[in-house]
Formats: C-alpha cells, sequence, structure tokens
C-alpha cells in the first residue's frame, strides 16, 4: 500500500508544531523544577523536626521521589534547552514568525490548486 505524500504545507505545520512543543515542554519542565526545589525545602525542613524515625523514615521516601522528579524534569530542560535557545534568538524567532506567514500563503495556493478552476477567454470574439 503506497503512503500518502504530505503536502508542503502538512510538512511546514508538522515542523511548526515540534517548535511550539518543544518550547511548551521546556517551559513546563522549567516549572517543575522550581517546584521540586520548593519541595526539596520543605521535605529537609519536614525531616528536620521529624519526632520519630517512622516519621523521618517517611519524608526520606517523599525524598527520594522528589529527587528523581527533579532529576527527570532537569534532563527534560536539558532535552529541549538548545532548540528553545536558538528559536529565542531574535533572528531566528523572525524566521520562525515568517515560516508561520508562509503556511499561510502556501494554504492559499494548496487551496487554489486542488479547487475547480475553470479557464476565462481572455481575446473577444
Amino acid at each position: 500500500m503506497a503512503e500518502k505524500v504530505k503536502s508542503p504545507a502538512e510538512e511546514l505545520t508538522e515542523f511548526l508544531v515540534f517548535v511550539d512543543r518543544c518550547i511548551t515542554v521546556h517551559r513546563l519542565a522549567c516549572e517543575a523544577v522550581g517546584e521540586e526545589d520548593k519541595r526539596l525545602q520543605d521535605l529537609l525542613h519536614a525531616m528536620e523536626f521529624a519526632e520519630t524515625r517512622s516519621e523521618a523514615d517517611k519524608v526520606t521516601t517523599q525524598l527520594r521521589r522528589s529527587r528523581k522528579q527533579s532529576r527527570e524534569s532537569k534532563d527534560a530542560v536539558k532535552r529541549y534547552q538548545l532548540i528553545v535557545e536558538f528559536f529565542n534568538d531574535q533572528n531566528n524567532r523572525a524566521t520562525l514568525n515568517k515560516m508561520r506567514q508562509l503556511l499561510g500563503r502556501q494554504r492559499k495556493e494548496e487551496e487554489y490548486l486542488s479547487s475547480k478552476r475553470t479557464y476565462k477567454p481572455r481575446a473577444g470574439n
């Protein structure tokens, strides 16, 4: 079975969605790192004030989970950092905006090319 060939507009859309997704994932991961830093402080204080070994053990388990989550979030930040920095550069951001405008023009052109067209004679008879 032959694979459907994507239009240039579809390919461009996929790229722009990819860039937007990278920026969003990076932002959310940065926020998650900040939340885990706050949680770390809370857990360290909870450990400091734990009155029994059982309480301290529970906090230790939470601390391990928090550190694991923090590491995953930091890895996500690093995974998308270069891409986000690239598109945050002023020149590249301008290019990205031009690509979005190009997408609109490309969609119009493809729509015209796939529509039912008629010929209108130029010369009068």
